[in-house]
């Protein structure tokens, strides 16, 4: 049996200072101001992260070694190191802070021996544009390790919206388990690897915290318990959408209430995390809901049609569709071409040609005219 455990998460902020003190005998007019060059900022979803001096989220690199940068070049241009001028800083809120000295001479801050860069596209403090690409930048946590996602909300066609790991996989829960305890090891857990929880608490993104624990394994790390049921993600799943494992008796994917997500393929729409847009509406398949400035909410209108509708499909449904994850009271639909267009507060939704996969959200911000559609009818991302 493996124990329940309740993570405790410290939010004193402690003044550290990376340097030793300038020699009195220095004159003053030489000494070196000591300025603060990293700090502490609370994220949406992902808690306490690290901040350069001016509030830009700090990331560290899966492919560096403690106290050893290896992205230079084009790597460094799309992710600057965090530099400072000398040794004499200060960091406020982080833990185990220091510096390296890089190829060129310049000084890159570290958190507990990794080193920390910015992302070139996060245009204002608080954006995390750079979180999870390419499965290795993570945005740092206050003593340096990786913010991963422990959660968050996906769609697999036929059980609507479930729960995910942060790269999309369908997260399960286990009917020989009990509540608080696992009982999934050895070849079990190699089929079913377990979601194990980074840092001091568990992130997510699209889940209520109260339903959130944790349980420590005997290797000593902690697993995501949801509703007090371990989660799980399933070897044969390789891509966002897929749920191949409730085929396989007493395994069910997670809904996003921790309980067991049931079939039902009358849904038409739900909605999923995606990207760094947070919570949107989606079709039943997972593909993002647009809504056009153009068009009218009161009354519903569409204006776009012909061309734009090529590049823009309008979200059709068909009679006695079913909503999840969105509030039934805010959907409607339309008259057109003889079928009906899906509306959320009042506004035409569409899909956008673009978009591939489940989870892409290409058409956000197009013409400056076309937004992916919050879960309450919003725009998403303004």
């Amino acid at each position: 049996m493996i124990p329940k455990s309740v993570a405790v998460v410290a939010l004193g902020l402690i003044s550290l200072t990376a340097c030793t003190v300038t020699p009195a005998s220095k004159p003053v007019a030489q000494q070196q101001k000591s300025v603060v060059a990293l700090k502490v900022a609370e994220i949406d979803d992902l808690g306490p992260v690290v901040t350069d001096d001016k509030g830009f989220t700090l990331y560290r690199f899966d492919g560096d070694k403690p106290n050893e940068s290896t992205c230079d070049g084009e790597c460094a241009a799309a992710w600057p190191p965090a530099t400072v001028a000398g040794e004499n800083f200060t960091a406020e809120g982080v833990g185990k802070v220091g510096s390296i000295v890089r190829k060129d001479g310049s000084r890159q801050l570290t958190v507990d021996g990794i080193p920390q860069y910015r992302f070139a596209k996060d245009g204002k403090p608080g954006e995390t544009k750079g979180q999870g690409l390419q499965g290795k930048w993570f945005v740092t946590g206050r003593n340096g390790e990786r913010t991963r996602l422990a959660a968050r909300t996906g769609v697999v066609a036929g059980l609507g919206a479930v729960l995910t790991n942060d790269a999309g996989l369908t997260l399960y829960r286990f009917d020989g388990d009990k509540p608080g305890e696992s009982t999934c090891d050895g070849g079990c857990a190699e089929g079913w690897p377990p979601v194990y929880v980074e840092g001091e608490q568990p992130r997510v993104k699209g889940v209520d915290p109260k339903l959130l624990g944790t349980i420590t394994r005997e290797d000593g790390r902690k697993q995501l318990t949801v509703a007090n049921w371990a989660q799980y993600t399933f070897k044969n799943d390789t891509k966002p959408g897929e749920a191949r494992g409730v085929t396989v008796p007493k395994w069910f994917a997670t809904a996003t209430d921790g309980k067991k997500a049931q079939q039902n393929k009358a849904i038409a729409l739900t909605s999923a995390t995606v990207k760094d847009l947070g919570v949107v509406a989606t079709d039943s398949g997972g593909m993002t809901l647009y809504r056009f400035d153009n068009d009218s909410a009161n009354p519903p209108t569409s204006n776009c049609s012909g061309e734009c509708a090529v590049q823009w499909p309008p979200a059709l449904v068909d009679e006695g569709f079913q909503v999840q994850g969105v509030d039934p009271s805010l959907v409607g639909t339309i008259e057109r071409d003889g079928r009906k267009q899906l509306t959320i507060a009042g506004s035409p939704q569409y899909l956008f040609s673009g978009d591939k996969v489940c989870g892409d959200a290409n058409g956000q911000g197009v013409g400056g005219k076309w937004w992916a559609t919050r879960a309450d009818g919003s725009r998403a991302g303004r």
